[in-house]
């Protein structure tokens, strides 16, 4: 059982916590299986050409919605639900891929470059020889697709290949050789029918292709996403991308953060990678949610929502069109939006401003007229007094409780639900229990720096230091000072009232202005003795805001997770050799492996590794695809 950190209580407050304890432990005890025909209808009917949230189109959780806010409140199901599990959920899987081998299609990207001002600087044969290796096709989509075909067969419904047209005046896009079109579960689609605004065609930058891909018509609001470079190793299934219970399956490298600011521009075009990307897309998000620095997101297969990315483009349509626009990688100042990260990041984000405003608007003003009074100050400040008082304590005389986590016994409640796990991946952390990315030790006294501070020895340090998103609950800390993330009028007694104006612009400078405030606020609430989750939502159940936050909880759901992966690059033999062979040897444990093309300019060497690379491909994946011809 977890053991969680709790404030200082009294007398009675102990004796509720242990009736609250019983209630929860018998709840624990009784898990029901889910009536999965709520989730049938929206597998059966997953289209993207109207865009609902994924509860709309369930007319059975329109009917009787009790089921989510009873497991997001009790972590339990509803019995009167628990009648029936039909067949497992399924994904469409989007590839993006060129044949950049294809002569057709050199002239074009070399014509295009000319015209680029982003290669005006640069000779055309370096650029050529550079961005070569970004496009070559060393039949890795093959391959790829044949991973889907052993690993993930019971789990998709259609694959979707994006590939760009070689001759626009007859209509003629590209195909792998390989590929057997009479085959109706993979369907090519082509750059126009995606691209909102075709005069941005053709398209060689994959952050372009990217920002469009959601448009793919009848594509499944829930869908995965892979490069044609990513392979699966070992069996997975819906548990590994979503859930209707956990949500999103988000892969985070905590230990590698992306800062919030614009990357200064590259001298030399030929060099500009997916960082600028990156840090433009935290610039973003920093600009609405607070200048944290943020986890990078595993090269890995991805999972993203129609439903969410069309959410993104009302949020930043003018980035949106300008990355669109970008031919290649670099052009406008490197500013282009990465739609993957930015996905998960903003839905971590929303699913946290949920949390934070469902508190603020419905739990601490009671009355619901806006108006901050005393009493419903007082009721905050008490309880983050005995929260700091007890963070203070040596860790033998905190007061601990047994709240379990919304992952407790999670694999038991996947299983019964029809939705087991496969083995290859692992859940770590939960949204719902707190921001994962909590900062360690933050002052919360003072406003967080950006840039790396100097240690008494002189070396740079970063700034901002979170907890890793494998560390529970239970070791997480903060201390929350009052006056600085409340201000002076907020804690005075003498002030009867703080406005409606004023209590919003409380309320955005703790949630996002002065963002380790709302992290620590968010902690102490989801690590609350009794209530836990319930302690931020709004009490009354039957109220409209009760059922709008648990809406938004259900669309921005999430957990974070591990899997075992590898990434690496082919440059040089022995270096491919060594790599590819750890891979054969760890071909049972490697749920996913992306292999990169970073092969230069020298023919020899190219041969040398491409004979490897290609021996390795048909050793791994020796049986052909449904969809490759006979």
């Amino acid at each position: 059982m977890m053991y969680l950190r709790s404030p200082v209580v009294t007398n009675s407050y102990r004796q509720r916590k242990i009736t609250s304890g019983c209630i929860a432990f018998s709840l624990l005890t009784c898990f029901f299986l889910f009536n999965w025909t709520v989730y049938h209808s929206f597998y059966s009917t997953n289209s993207s050409s109207i865009n609902p949230l994924p509860s709309e189109k369930i007319p059975i959780y329109q009917q009787s919605p009790d089921w989510f806010a009873h497991w997001i409140r009790w972590r339990n199901f509803n019995p009167g639900l628990a009648t029936q599990r039909p067949e497992s959920p399924r994904f469409d899987i989007v590839y993006t891929w060129v044949n950049g081998s294809d002569t057709k299609l050199q002239r074009i990207k070399q014509e295009y470059q000319s015209r680029s001002p982003l290669f005006a600087q640069v000779d055309s044969k370096d650029a050529e020889k550079v961005t070569a290796k970004r496009f070559r096709d060393l039949d890795e989509l093959r391959y790829s697709v044949r991973s889907v075909a052993d690993y993930a067969k019971d789990m998709h419904r259609y694959v979707y290949l994006l590939t760009t047209e070689v001759d626009a005046d007859q209509d003629q896009g590209q195909v792998p050789n390989w590929l057997d079109l009479d085959q109706d579960t993979i369907r090519p689609i082509h750059h126009k029918t995606i691209f909102q605004n075709t005069s941005h065609l053709p398209s060689f930058n994959s952050m372009a292709i990217e920002s469009q891909m959601h448009r793919i018509p009848g594509l499944s609001d829930i869908f995965f996403y892979l490069n044609d470079d990513v392979f699966l190793g070992t069996n997975i299934s819906p548990s590994d991308v979503w859930t209707p219970l956990y949500g999103f399956v988000f892969h985070m490298a905590g230990s590698l953060l992306v800062p919030p600011t614009i990357r200064p521009i590259e001298k030399d075009p030929l060099n500009i990678g997916e960082w600028s990307s990156l840090q433009y897309s935290n610039y973003l998000l920093s600009q609405r949610f607070g200048q944290r620095y943020r986890a990078y997101l595993a090269h890995i297969p991805h999972v993203l929502s129609v439903s969410i990315l069309n959410e993104i483009h009302a949020e930043w349509p003018e980035e949106l069109d300008r990355t669109s626009s970008h031919r290649f990688r670099g052009e406008g100042e490197a500013r282009d939006v990465q739609s993957s990260f930015l996905m998960a990041h903003y839905v971590m984000e929303k699913l946290r401003e949920t949390q934070l405003e469902s508190y603020w608007f419905h739990r601490l003003d009671e009355n619901k007229n806006g108006v901050l009074d005393w009493n419903e100050r007082k009721r905050l400040i008490l309880l983050v007094e005995d929260w700091n008082r007890n963070e203070q304590l040596p860790d033998a005389l905190k007061e601990h409780h047994s709240r379990p986590t919304m992952l407790t016994d999670h694999a038991d409640i996947l299983s019964k639900a029809g939705l087991p796990l496969s083995g290859s991946t692992i859940y770590r952390l939960a949204g719902l229990d707190g921001y994962p990315f909590l900062l360690k030790n933050a002052n919360t006294s003072q406003t967080i720096p950006l840039e790396p501070v100097v240690s008494a020895d002189g070396k740079p340090l970063q700034p901002q230091i979170p907890y890793k998103g494998y560390e529970q609950p239970g070791v997480r800390t903060c201390k929350l000072d009052l006056a600085f993330c409340f201000g002076n009028e907020f804690l005075s007694p003498v002030v009867t009232s703080i406005p409606v104006s004023q209590a919003r612009e409380i309320f955005q400078r703790l949630a996002f202005n002065e963002f380790h405030c709302g992290d620590c606020l968010l902690e102490i609430l989801t690590q609350h003795p009794e209530a836990g989750i319930s302690e931020w939502m709004p009490s009354d159940e039957e109220s409209e805001a009760f059922k709008e936050v648990v809406r938004k909880v259900q669309r921005y759901n999430y957990i974070l997770s591990t899997s075992d992966y590898s990434f690496f690059a082919l440059y040089n033999v022995a270096k491919a050799k060594a790599n590819i062979a750890n891979l054969m040897k760890y071909r049972n444990s490697k749920a996913f492996f992306c292999i990169n093309d970073d092969i230069g300019d020298n023919p020899t060497l190219q041969s040398e590794i491409q004979y490897i690379f290609s021996d390795f491909l048909h050793q791994r994946f020796p049986n052909p695809s449904p969809w490759e011809k006979s």
